[in-house]
């Protein structure tokens, strides 16, 4: 049973009505959460393309380039997930999920210890 602020039962008509949005809502949060699936699937799929499409040299060049840039920003700066990201990566926004989706954010948060964590993250508790 839904209830309002004053923790007294809805009225039925005021019922239904809030169980239909509730359904809509769950209805387009499940809809959303495909496609961010469907997406995550096709960045994998474009990025195994694309590392085996690579010769070897450009193989190592490429796993070069992004180690230094991780421990440039991780280690070297101790930098947020979004400064290496954008400070030292270059990136947008665009990539702020991605980075997620390939498992950089885990990777990040990993290399931190528990104070460092706090310290990058204190943002969130301001």
């Amino acid at each position: 049973m839904i209830v309002n602020d004053k923790s007294e039962p809805l009225n039925p008509e005021n019922e239904k009505i809030m169980q239909d949005k509730m359904d809509t809502y769950m209805e387009a949060s499940r809809h959303l959460t495909e496609a961010f699936e469907e997406n995550r699937r096709v960045n994998d799929t474009a990025a195994d393309s694309f590392w085996n499409s690579l010769s070897y040299e450009d193989k190592c060049n490429a796993f070069h380039a992004v180690v230094s840039k991780i421990f440039q920003g991780d280690i070297q700066k101790k930098g947020s997930y979004r400064y290496v990201l954008y400070d030292v990566f270059g990136f947008g926004p665009d990539m702020y999920i991605r980075g997620m989706d390939c498992g950089y954010m885990a990777l990040h948060n990993s290399i931190m210890d528990d104070e460092q964590f706090a310290e990058a993250n204190k943002w969130m508790l301001e």
